[in-house]
């Protein structure tokens, strides 16, 4: 598994802007399908957009990569998730009002 925690972190310190906060957590679990490591991937919070992507591209992009990397190292499942802070739905919101006023 170390393999593929140098290829994520490779990965992922060419995108960041904060590369010392990068934490990796590992866990292995079982489902009906079998064994998967699922990797826990926490980030500075300016750099979580740039890793998930527009509409989700770059997260989708390392997945494949590195799950495909983890497999045929390991013979596990390997599944990246990024921890995203929850933005509130009115986070990107605005009244008419506002927009009057610039």
């Amino acid at each position: 598994m170390q393999y593929v925690e140098k290829l994520l972190l490779d990965i992922l310190k060419g995108i960041v802007e904060f590369p010392d906060q990068i934490d990796l957590h590992f866990s292995d679990e079982s489902d009906e399908r079998g064994d998967v490591t699922i990797i826990n991937v926490k980030l500075a919070r300016e750099d979580v957009g740039a890793c998930i992507g527009q509409k989700g591209k770059n997260a989708e992009a390392i997945r494949k990569v590195v799950g495909l990397v983890g497999f045929k190292q390991t013979g596990r499942r390997v599944y990246v998730k990024i921890d995203a802070p929850r933005i509130p739905k009115n986070h990107f919101e605005y009244s008419v009002d506002d927009k009057i006023k610039e």
